[in-house]
Parts: structure tokens; C-alpha cells; sequence
């Protein structure tokens, strides 16, 4: 866990009065905890010693820039760009980095090469919903209709999906309109009991899409994929 544990102590040191990762040591003797991060050191550590210091310090910079209930979840979005390096070096695509932020025009997540020609990687996650964040942040008993609480995915995750991956495809245009659009998607149902219905779902957003080459990861650790069609 060297580079994880390295992040967090970056984190620990920058900003020592807020408590986060406290609970870390004791985390990490949960199962399900242990193979989140173990997901996140295997990604982190395929990264080159310059791009490690750029993604640092991109995460420690979005620090509670996630949302009222998951204000730790900014981190981890940045820290996601790891699983996209991790599976364009695993594609074995050259010369794979992360370029630094120079504050003045909005750098693409990942460059890398495909044979001589110079491609993008965006990087988007799309966590759990606010009504999911309640859930399981209430102390309250709730009782829940499976099937129409996740039966499948809503019309605004679906909509979410999409401008999601306008978002992305434009950022890729701008840079010079070749790459990959790398997804981490995590579902509300932890059970994942109705996926083969969001599989469907998902794939068929992806294959409507203009952008040529999508990749969607299923959950960390990485429980499927789904892949838009080439």
C-alpha cells in the first residue's frame, strides 16, 4: 500500500484538522474496505513518477469539492484517473501520462499514443444518487420497494449518463477529437440483484452516443464493464 498510504498521509499533514482517513488503520481490517483500496493501490502504483505527483496533487486540491454528504468524494473522482492509466497501460498504449494543470486552458486527464498518433483520455465517475446519499446517511428505518427503488436506472441517472458523456466527448474534440471516454459508474443497488437491467440500460446510452470509443467500469474493485461497441 505504498502509494495509498502516501496519499494519505499528504492528506493527513495538508489538513490535520479535519479528521479524514482517521478511521484508515481501522478500515482497513473490513474486508469490503480493504479491497476498495487494494483496487486503488494496484491502479496507482502502474502510474509514472511524474504523473503521481500530478494526480496528488489534483486530488489533494479537490478536497471537499464533492457533494454536502460525500464532501471526501472529490478526492477520489481525481484518484479514479488511476483506473484509466492503469487500463490504457494494460491496452499497452505508449508514452500514457498525466499532464500538468497550468490553470489557463483546461488539460486533457490523460494523454497517451496510439502507434504515433497522440490520443485523450477523459475521465468521469458517476456516484450514487442524492436520494441513495440519504439513505444511507438517515438513522431512520426506512422501508424500501426494491423493485421501484431499483429496478433500474432512473430517467435522471440516464440523463446524467448522457451529458455526462457529452461533457467528455467535447473536452476530447477540443484537444483534438481522438480518445477514450473512461467511465467509473457506481449504482445505487450494492447488490447488484437488478444489473442485468442497468447493463442494458447503459449499453444501449453508450451505443446511441457519437463519441467512438467509450469504456464504463462497474464499481471498484472493477465488478464488470461495459464497452460501447467499436
Amino acid at each position: 500500500m505504498k502509494r495509498f498510504r502516501e496519499f494519505i498521509n499528504l492528506v493527513r499533514k495538508k489538513f490535520p484538522n479535519t479528521g479524514f482517513f482517521n478511521n484508515f488503520e481501522q478500515n482497513m481490517r473490513q474486508p469490503d474496505a480493504c479491497r476498495v483500496y487494494y483496487a486503488y493501490e494496484r491502479a496507482l502504483i502502474c502510474l509514472d513518477a511524474d504523473s503521481w505527483e500530478v494526480l496528488k496533487r489534483k486530488a489533494v486540491g479537490h478536497f471537499k469539492n464533492g457533494r454536502e454528504n460525500q464532501q471526501w468524494q472529490g478526492i477520489f473522482n481525481q484518484l479514479n484517473e488511476a483506473f484509466a492509466y492503469q487500463y490504457l497501460i494494460g491496452k499497452g498504449y505508449k508514452h500514457v501520462r498525466t499532464p500538468s494543470e497550468t490553470g489557463k486552458t483546461k488539460q486533457p486527464d490523460i494523454e497517451y499514443y496510439d502507434g504515433d498518433k497522440k490520443c485523450f483520455c477523459e475521465v468521469k465517475t458517476l456516484g450514487i444518487s442524492e436520494n441513495e446519499i440519504d439513505r444511507r446517511s438517515s438513522d431512520k428505518l426506512q422501508v424500501r420497494d426494491a423493485y421501484s427503488d431499483y429496478g433500474k436506472l432512473s430517467c435522471g441517472f440516464l440523463g446524467k449518463l448522457k451529458s455526462t458523456l457529452d461533457a467528455a466527448h467535447c473536452q476530447i474534440k477540443a484537444q483534438g477529437g481522438v480518445g477514450l471516454i473512461y467511465l467509473l459508474i457506481n449504482f445505487d443497488d450494492i447488490t447488484y440483484d437488478y444489473y442485468d437491467c442497468y447493463h442494458a440500460q447503459v449499453l444501449a446510452c453508450l451505443k446511441e452516443h457519437a463519441a467512438e470509443r467509450i469504456y464504463a467500469q462497474i464499481g471498484i474493485p472493477e465488478r464488470d464493464h461495459i464497452c460501447k461497441p467499436e
